[in-house]
């Protein structure tokens, strides 16, 4: 790499260094930091990291599983291209594979459990355009009790595989809501929705609302909210 590249963020020792190159990699991948078709080496990124190369060694077989880098040559790696339809199918796919971990988890989360959930729904519509942190970790609560529920670690590396939009891009999506507390509100009561198909413990009822609002979020990612298309989308699938 160039020495004008950028550092990426510091990693923590406490953790798995090759744990902590891979998702740092991917997400710079998730949000431009490296660009598609970019070639990049062990040795220049783990110059960024401030890491040796095996832990990144360790990282980028990962990423080439993932396909989210190929091998050029034996020491020069490139980001892969993905197509903006590629792009879409990707996170598509990982709407549909989270919709049936959903589904899964019907049976089997408690009332309490779907209890912690309301709470969350409802600190959530308290204040729809709360800080973007803040929100994120209210989203991630409610989503994290359905993956413990369905207990399937197998779909959820597969869910983790092709979902690799990062942190940059949720947070700009949830920024957007401000100016849009229409979108906001309707994502709010897509998790009230689906609190309900779970509380009906009908678990095609609760894969159908999961996936609709899911697909939703996949294009709120994808697409910057245009004022001028605000009746079309609060119409359409952006207000899952």
């Amino acid at each position: 790499m160039s020495g004008a590249a950028p550092d990426l963020p510091a990693l923590q020792r406490a953790q798995s260094l090759a744990d902590q190159a891979y998702q740092a990699i991917r997400e710079g991948i998730a949000t431009g930091t490296f660009a598609a078709g970019e070639r990049v080496t062990e040795r220049g990124l783990a110059a960024r990291l401030h890491v040796s190369p095996t832990p990144v060694r360790e990282a980028l077989r990962r990423l080439e599983q993932d396909g989210l880098i190929e091998r050029v040559s034996a020491r020069e790696l490139r980001v892969v291209e993905h197509s903006p339809e590629s792009l879409h199918e990707l996170l598509l796919t990982g709407a549909a594979l989270r919709a049936l971990e959903a589904r899964f988890a019907t049976s089997k989360l408690d009332e309490a459990a779907l209890d912690r959930m309301a709470a969350i729904v409802d600190e959530l519509g308290a204040d729809p355009v709360r800080t973007i942190a803040e929100y994120l970790r209210l989203a991630r609560e409610f989503d994290r009790e359905i993956e413990q529920a369905a207990g399937n670690p197998t779909l959820r590396g597969l869910i983790q595989s092709v979902t690799f939009m990062g942190q940059e891009r949720r947070m700009r999506s949830i920024e957007n809501m401000r100016f849009h507390p229409d979108v906001a509100a309707h994502r709010i009561q897509g998790h009230r929705d689906i609190l309900a198909a779970l509380r009906s413990r009908d678990p095609d009822t609760v894969e159908r609302i999961f996936r609709h609002h899911a697909v939703a979020g996949v294009d709120l990612l994808l697409t910057d909210l245009d004022p001028t298309q605000d009746a079309d989308r609060s119409q359409g699938r952006i207000t899952g």
